[in-house]
């Protein structure tokens, strides 16, 4: 390396008179101070100031007088051997150093390394000067550091005397770039750039040391390709908008790949068609596919034709590079879309799952997905069936799959259908495990009592928890043998401690029917037991209706009184009066008794009747009169009902009796009027002795 030291730092002092030359003084004072003042000029040049060590006003310190008497004592003994040629070309040679050229600030020139380390690159331009460049230049045009004697080119930034200029490669490049970039701008020339980093709307791009702006719809033929991949990399991009001042430069990388594509697309078209096999590498995955490079055309594999399992994301059957085969099944000349599936490849698993999945088969399966409407659980690669929610469990109705399964939970479930057309099966986990409804029944028949908290109160009845997972219904017609359910249902609270009898249990509905009023005897039941058709009952008169009256004839029973049972002269019904009645209807299965009064009337002139005409033949005889009489009183009163209640017996006979008399239409005299008229008030017909024989 040359000890010459740097050029750039030595400082050259500036006047307003040139500086004087020893040579030429002491060439036209005699020839032999001539040479010695150029022997003596040599030295001097080939030791200028240091930049570091020296200051300028040392440059300037006059020069010691008895120097240059001694270097002309010398230069005398010298010249003796020296000859007129060598006087010449010394002086020539002088003469060619004084007339150098300086190269001017932005010149381009040439020179050669001579010597490089980590910070400076030495550089020979010509003459005793040499140029320092930086390094770092070369790292920023991603360029290895040039070797000693190779040819560069370098701009001249600054220039100045006496090895006072400072040199640049990148700006010796720049020059040349932008003419290159101008090129590519104008003729769509294709130009090598390093993408360097990642900015908002796209990315920086390296073009050998100016750099470039590539937006983020120009970065690739498809928007959905992730930019940020393409950090790092090498591209082949066009220039699309070029300024010098304000620097601003604008690449495509879409363009180039653009019209590569173009011409790839349309010899593919031209040769491939729907159903041909192809081979493909997968250039990236999506959430909804692959995309897969067939040979310059870019065709979508969708999610569900890379297998006939469900998947979750293609990663899980493919990555980024891998080598596939796969099928056309769909092309579009006009878009250069293509759509590939390697699922039609493959055997269909469902083609044998009728034979091979039965109604009411245990199998195990995975799940695989939650819905909101049930579990998806994979029998076997391919074949999936669905757990509806409602076959979750026995007791939790309408629950959430999240809250009783998981994603990669291995369960055991029940077929209930298969539908191989549709591709459906149906599954159930609650099948595969005991009905609760049908256990609990086993040890709780009907009959039995069970005991539990109110759970919740609703209009039309309780409900009683009767363990963790089951309810019981104690409807509201079931609180109470003798009072409304209406009215009884206030007394219960939400948690009071009930005992119920069990009614009976719906496996199929899962239901649970209970009853409280059931854990007394039925008063229906105990009242139909001791009555019978025809009975003589007595009763309070509860309500009266449009048609009916409601007459409570024992503590919790209830029969209806039609309105047409009453007597039409008799006094009207009043609430809460008691009255007697006959019971003409009982009906167990409809809880229903019926009642009248005029029946049990007409049963009692009956019985009055009866009871006379035993009383007068006792032995003695009656008169014609007195038979006659009772011959028609015994049919009239099977003709016409009696109309007077049971109060007074008495007088209602003697009144019919007086009717029936009344209605002969011709009597024997008025003696027997008035013999049947005394006959009736006094209730009876005596028809001995002398009583008889005056009648």
């Amino acid at each position: 390396m040359s000890n010459t030291p740097e050029p750039t730092t030595a400082p050259v002092p500036e006047t307003d008179a040139p500086a004087a030359n020893p040579a030429v003084e002491a060439e036209a004072a005699s020839p032999e101070v001539a040479s010695s003042a150029v022997e003596a000029q040599a030295p001097a040049a080939a030791k200028p100031a240091s930049s570091k060590g020296e200051k300028p006003a040392k440059a300037k310190k006059p020069v010691k007088t008895a120097k240059p008497a001694k270097a002309v004592k010398e230069a005398k003994v010298e010249k003796v051997a020296e000859t007129d040629d060598e006087a010449l070309f010394r002086q020539m040679l002088e003469e060619s150093l004084r007339q150098q050229p300086v190269a001017s600030s932005g010149e381009i020139i040439s020179g050669i390394v001579v010597g490089v380390d980590r910070e400076v690159v030495m550089i020979d331009v010509g003459g005793k000067n040499e140029g320092r460049v930086a390094a770092s230049e070369f790292e920023q045009l991603g360029e290895p550091l040039p070797a000693v004697g190779d040819d560069i080119e370098i701009m001249v930034q600054h220039s100045g005397n006496r090895g006072g200029s400072t040199y640049s490669v990148i700006a010796a490049r720049r020059n040349a770039l932008w003419e290159h970039i101008e090129a590519s701008l104008n003729e769509q020339n294709i130009m090598q750039g390093k993408v360097s980093k990642e900015v908002k709307g796209g990315l920086r791009v390296q073009l050998g040391g100016i750099e470039a702006f590539m937006p983020r719809s120009e970065c690739d033929t498809s928007l959905s390709h992730a930019v940020g991949e393409l950090v790092g990399q090498d591209v082949e991009v066009v220039v699309i908008t070029a300024e010098r001042r304000p620097e601003n430069v604008v690449v495509s990388r879409k363009r180039p790949l653009e019209k590569v594509l173009l011409e790839k697309r349309a010899e593919f078209f031209a040769k491939a068609k729907v159903g041909d096999k192809v081979s493909g590498e997968v250039k990236r995955l999506t959430d909804f596919g692959a995309f897969v490079d067939i040979g310059g055309v870019d065709a979508l594999l969708h999610i569900s034709d890379i297998a006939w399992r469900r998947l979750k994301h293609p990663s899980e059957a493919l990555q980024a590079g891998q080598k596939i085969t796969a099928e056309i099944i769909k092309m579009n000349e006009s878009t250069g879309k293509v759509s590939l599936s390697m699922r039609v490849l493959q055997a269909d698993p469902w083609e044998n799952v009728e034979h091979k999945y039965q109604p009411a088969m245990r199998i195990t399966g995975t799940v695989r997905r939650l819905l909101d409407f049930g579990a998806m659980v994979e029998l076997e690669p391919g074949v999936e069936g669905m757990i509806h929610r409602s076959e979750m469990s026995w007791t939790r109705r309408d629950t959430n799959p999240s809250q009783m399964l998981s994603e990669g939970d291995v369960v055991d479930v029940a077929v209930i259908e298969v539908d191989s057309v549709k591709r459906r099966i149906a599954l159930s986990l609650k099948e595969v495990s005991e009905n609760p409804w049908q256990a609990w029944l086993a040890s709780h028949p009907a009959g039995a009592h069970v005991s539990g908290p109110v759970r919740s109160i609703t209009e039309f009845g309780i409900f009683v928890r009767l363990t963790d997972d089951l309810d019981g219904l104690v409807h509201i017609g079931d609180l109470s043998w003798k009072e409304s359910g209406d009215k009884v249902i206030a007394n219960y609270k939400k948690g009071q401690e009930v005992e119920c009898a069990v009614l009976g249990v719906d496996i199929d509905r899962q239901r649970i029917s209970l009853g409280i009023k059931q854990l007394e005897s039925d008063p229906y039941e105990v009242f139909m037991d001791g009555a019978s058709r025809g009975r003589k009952v007595e009763g309070k008169v509860l309500s009266i209706g449009k048609g009916a009256a409601m007459i409570e004839v024992m503590e919790g029973v209830v029969a209806r009184l039609a309105l047409r049972e009453v007597p039409r002269d008799d006094n009207e019904l009043k609430v809460g009066e008691t009255i007697e009645a006959k019971v003409i209807e009982l009906d167990r299965k409809r809880r229903r008794i019926g009642l009248s009064i005029s029946q049990l009337l007409r049963d009692e002139e009956k019985d009055a009747v009866r009871n006379y005409s035993k009383s007068t033949s006792g032995g003695k005889v009656m008169s014609a009169l007195a038979l006659e009489l009772q011959r028609k009183l015994l049919s009239k009163q099977e003709k016409v009902p009696a109309k007077k209640t049971v109060a007074k017996p008495a007088a209602k006979k003697a009144k019919v009796v007086k009717k029936e008399a009344g209605a002969t239409k011709k009597p024997a005299d008025k003696t027997e009027k008035k013999a049947v008229e005394k006959a009736a008030d006094k209730g009876t017909v005596k028809g001995t002795g002398e009583e008889g024989n005056k009648a």
